[in-house]
This record gives C-alpha cells, structure tokens and sequence, in this order.
C-alpha cells in the first residue's frame, strides 16, 4: 500500500525497481546475466511491469533484461541503446520485438506516465547519424522518476560530466551514478540536486568501486548512503512525505 523504490542486489551492475500501490512497476536495467533479476523481481511481487528501461548496451545493466522480457508482460521499452550493435543488446530488442512489446527510443526530451509514476528522460538528447560512441556511458539515460512529491533521480554510468550540463532538479533519493566510481564533478552535481539518501548499486569488483573519493563527497554533503554490495538490496518505503530503508543484512 505504499510507494517502494528497491535498488537490487545483482551484484556488479544496475537494476532499480519502482512499485506504485496501484500495482505499477518500472525497472531501470536488469543487472548481468548471472545477477538473478527475475527471481529478486518474483520475491518482490512484480506481475507486470509498465516500463522496462535499458538505459544503455553494458553488460551489467542490459544482461539481465532478455530474460526479464521473455518471463513477464511488459507494457514498453525504453532504449537506451543508441544504435549499438552489441550482439546481447541486440539479443533484448529481439525478445521485445517476438513478445511484441512496444520499443521507444529513450531520447531527451520525455516525459510519459505509467499509472501514478512519472518518468522525465533529461538525457541523452538525439544524435547525429553514425555508429554508436565506443563508449556509451556518457550518454546513458539519466531520469527522473516522481510520485506525487517524491523525486528519483536514477543516471545509469552517466557521471558528472554527462550530469552538470542538465537542468537538474532537487530531488529526495539517488542512485550514485557509474557504481561509486572516482567523479571529480560528483560535489558539484550532490550540491544541486540536494538528496537525502543515495544508494550505490555494486558488488565485487576489480575497478575499485565505490571510490573513496565518491564515499567523501557523500558523506560531506550529508548524503545518508546504502550499497547494496555490503547492505544486499535497499528498499525505500516512501508515504506522506517520509522515506523508511530496510536493508537485506
């Protein structure tokens, strides 16, 4: 009966779920392959999902949606692909297309509503012609998700450079972008968009995420944060105004 935003623990990668009382759900990225998402997506009662959103071709956020398509109804996908040609991205727009889900390119601006919940793509706008950038993180989907007054800014691998440049709005939570890696420009960006809680979406790994540096802007701007590495999947609990956390362990 109450608004829930959960930051799943897949490991090394990214999958955001976001459930209305109305029985909408959205879900930004499936994680990897091998992160589980359709389980973790079972045992938090998800029976459709309005929206399913690849936010860009990585491994770590793409790799769990084909199946995610192939076991539920989902009402549309937002691609965030950018024209890759990444064979297992490819792979998820396949399965929407045999499942005959609707496949809208996730480009700035948009904003569309799946029941109560609003989400608002500030980035990345349309491109020129041409094959996708080697890289695509920079022009992974950075939105907003709102319910009621409650704003969710979620940003995929887009770090600050990708971030200062939009018109970002205060908002009540965060995912940290990129899973906590070294962003000179993270201050700056935490000093306008003003959250009270963040989570970082990561697991075991040989980058070094969470950077320490990214833990300090954190904490110095007052940020309470939760990963999802050592704390398993958080769930915001959000009514009249408040934010309850429950962790795994």
């Amino acid at each position: 009966g109450e608004l829930t935003v959960r930051f799943l623990d897949v490991g090394q990668g990214d999958a955001t779920l976001v459930q209305h009382p109305d029985g909408t759900a959205v879900l930004f990225d499936g994680g990897p392959p091998e992160g589980g998402v359709v389980r973790l997506l079972r045992r938090a009662g998800v029976r459709r999902l309005a929206v399913v959103v690849a936010t860009h071709a990585s491994r770590d956020h793409h790799g769990g949606l084909a199946e995610v398509l192939a076991r539920y109804d989902v009402g549309m996908l937002l691609d965030g692909g950018d024209g890759s040609g990444d064979p297992a991205f490819r792979d998820v727009l396949r399965e929407a297309a045999r499942r005959g889900v609707r496949v809208v390119p996730a480009l700035a601006p948009m904003s569309l509503a799946a029941g109560s919940v609003r989400v608002r793509v500030l980035s990345p706008p349309p491109r020129p012609p041409g094959p996708a950038p080697e890289d695509p993180n920079a022009r992974a989907v950075v939105a907003v998700v709102s319910v009621g007054a409650f704003d969710l800014l979620l940003s995929a691998d887009a770090e600050s450079d990708a971030l200062l440049p939009l018109a970002l709005p205060d908002v009540d939570a965060m995912k940290v972008p990129h899973h906590g890696s070294a962003d000179p420009g993270l201050p700056a960006a935490l000093g306008r968009l003003r959250p009270r809680l963040a989570a970082i979406e990561v697991g075991p790994n040989t980058y070094g995420h969470p950077a320490p540096s990214t833990l300090r802007a954190l904490e110095r701007a007052g940020v309470t944060t939760y990963r999802t590495d050592r704390d398993g999947t958080v769930t915001l609990t959000v009514a009249e105004g408040r934010i309850r956390v429950a962790t795994e362990r």
